[in-house]
């Protein structure tokens, strides 16, 4: 039988392959109620540690990227409306 995406060739035996270990994300806090509001609560300090590994951009960077964004918008809003006028204008032509 045909296997896709088999790495080894078809004639090898297949070796004994060690299984994927997976790391276990432990909870913040162990020993809560595991009834829904000790899970929800589990999971907002779970995401909290997370938010806490972030890395946030500086003030500067935060100010450097916006300016790009609203002259990417503009610019492209500006072409995207010429586009729309020309075409506007060459349909008035065509159709009177």
């Amino acid at each position: 039988m045909a296997s896709i995406g088999r790495k080894e060739p078809a004639s090898s035996p297949p070796q004994a392959r060690e299984p994927v270990r997976t790391r276990a994300v432990p909870a913040v806090e162990t020993g809560r109620d595991q009834g829904p509001i000790g899970r929800l609560q589990s999971s907002i300090d779970n995401i909290r540690a997370e938010l806490k590994k972030v890395t946030w951009p500086t003030p500067d960077e935060t100010r450097n990227l916006t300016i790009v964004v609203i002259g990417i918008s503009v610019v492209l809003g500006l072409f995207l409306g010429g586009i729309d006028l020309l075409l506007s204008n060459l349909y008035q032509l065509i159709n009177p």
